[in-house]
């Protein structure tokens, strides 16, 4: 029994030791918080309010990327979107479909759950969203639309040195459209998800990486 827990207890001291270096040299941990319902309805479906996430501390932004970023009109506080378009390109949304330069990002295709209710807080009321999942970059990644009442279309050219970046929510979205292009430095990859809002003992949502 003893030298069982001498083996757990080193096992357990390694495996701390290496989380702790991981986290002190290549990531930042972040829980998204609870309090900006706005927040919490652009996010979804991939991440949720009291998710766990690791953030890369280090690296360049690449295409598809979900970003956390520093909210330009909020000091202190985080936007959470995906990195759609750079410097050079032409980014057209219609039918809260992404193109750039007059191409698709990707083919959609019906998610597991095609149907998602998202709260929405400018009128406190459940809205059902399509769900969909892209193709881009990296990876793919789900994203949520109103097929009725899309929302109005928009085209903009990417200044230099800017990122365009597009909620995985089109419809209730928290994103570029609303406080413009954001520069690359000011956000940060979100790579991984470690657990979420209901604990570490919600499988679905505990050890998922996060593209």
């Amino acid at each position: 029994m003893q030298l069982w827990f001498r083996v757990v207890s080193w096992a357990s001291a390694i495996v701390g030791a290496v989380l702790l270096v991981l986290y002190v040299g290549f990531f930042d941990l972040w829980v998204v918080p609870s309090d900006d319902p706005l927040l919490a309805a652009a996010i979804a479906p991939t991440l949720s309010p009291g998710d766990v996430l690791a953030i890369a501390r280090h690296g360049t932004v690449d295409r598809g990327n979900l970003l956390r970023c520093a909210d330009p009109q909020a000091p202190g506080r985080y936007v959470v979107a995906r990195a759609m378009a750079r410097w050079g390109d032409r980014l057209d949304l219609n039918n809260e479909v992404v193109s750039i330069d007059g191409r698709a990002v990707s083919r959609p295709r019906a998610c597991d759950t095609p149907l998602v209710t998202v709260r929405n807080p400018a009128t406190q009321e459940d809205i059902v969203l399509g769900c969909s999942t892209e193709e881009y970059g990296e990876g793919s990644y789900p994203a949520l639309r109103s097929a009725d009442h899309p929302e109005p279309a928009s085209k903009v050219m990417i200044e230099t040195g800017k990122w365009f970046l597009v909620s995985d929510d089109r419809h209730i979205h928290l994103d570029s459209r609303d406080f413009g292009q954001v520069d690359s430095p000011s956000c940060q990859h979100i790579v991984f998800r470690l657990w979420g809002g209901a604990g570490f003992l919600d499988s679905k949502a505990r050890f998922s990486i996060i593209w």
